[in-house]
This record gives structure tokens, C-alpha cells and sequence, in this order.
């Protein structure tokens, strides 16, 4: 009952203890929910960093299968090329060994004319001399060229099969 006449006697001072207790109270209650948001965006950063770990993970699996499948593409597009290549240096070499040849059978032909022509001793010689003549020379520039054309002609066809052996599959 004191209490009671106290608190009637002394509002103002009671209001003011009144509203302290409430203030500290609420400090109270703020501070812990404060504590209690902390912890909960704790815990949501590193539920956030295992479902985007989780996520993520498949995409970077898939990631290194695709460079590692490249990287073999890659390896064997290289090896294809290199043996490409080296088949081409063998058929250029090849082609080079026929245009050679080809070289050595037109000069064989042009001897055989020039006999020919010297031992052409008939009527009208100089018609006939002249005539042979003529047809060496003609039959050379034909040589020429038919070598020259058959060179680029395989040149050509080395390098198609080596662009062809060398694409990937």
C-alpha cells in the first residue's frame, strides 16, 4: 500500500520511472533481435554460398569437360596436320621424282628428233630439215609447258589432301 500512495503521490516521478524501465526494456528487445538478424544473415550468406556452390558446380564441370574435349580436338587436329603434312612433302618429293623423270623422257624425244633430223638425207632436204626443225622446237615448248603444268596440277592436288587429311573429323 505504500507503493500504492507513492505512485499516487509522485505521478510525474513514476511516469519518468515508468518510461525508463519501458526504454531500457525495449533496448533490451531491440539488441537481441539486432543478435537474432545477425545470426539468421549468417546463416542465409552461407545457405546463399552452398545453393550457389551446388549450382554452379554442374556449369563448371561441364566447363572443363568441354576444354579438356577441346583440348584433344585441338591435340588431334594438330597430329592430323602434321601428318598431312608429311604426307605432302612425300608426294611433293614423289611429284618432283616425276616431273624429273618427265624432264629426262622429253630430252630423250628431243635427241631422237635431232638424230632424226641428221639423218634425214633425202629429196627436198632443206624442206625436210627445216620442217624437223620446227617440230623440235615446237614439240620442246610443248614439253615445257605439259612439265610445267603438270607441277602446279600436282601441286594443286597435294594440297587439297593435305587440307582434306587434316580437317577434323
Amino acid at each position: 500500500m505504500q507503493i500504492l500512495a507513492f505512485i499516487l503521490n509522485n505521478k510525474r516521478w513514476t511516469m519518468i520511472i515508468i518510461l525508463l524501465l519501458y526504454t531500457v526494456w525495449q533496448t533490451a528487445q531491440l539488441n537481441s533481435l539486432a543478435g537474432d538478424i545477425k545470426k539468421l544473415k549468417v546463416e542465409c550468406q552461407d545457405k546463399v554460398k552452398t545453393e550457389v556452390t551446388k549450382a554452379v558446380k554442374p556449369y563448371e564441370q561441364a566447363i572443363a569437360k568441354a576444354q579438356a574435349e577441346a583440348l584433344a580436338k585441338q591435340k588431334t587436329y594438330q597430329s592430323n596436320l602434321l601428318k598431312a603434312e608429311q604426307n605432302a612433302n612425300q608426294k611433293i618429293k614423289a611429284a618432283n621424282d616425276d616431273a624429273l623423270a618427265a624432264d629426262r623422257a622429253a630430252n630423250s624425244l628431243s635427241k631422237q628428233l635431232s638424230e632424226a633430223k641428221r639423218s634425214l638425207s633425202n629429196a627436198s632436204r632443206e624442206t625436210i630439215i627445216k620442217y624437223i626443225i620446227i617440230q623440235s622446237d615446237v614439240f620442246e615448248q610443248c614439253t615445257a609447258e605439259y612439265t610445267k603444268m603438270a607441277r602446279s596440277c600436282d601441286a594443286e592436288r597435294i594440297d587439297k589432301e593435305k587440307l582434306i587429311d587434316a580437317w577434323p573429323e
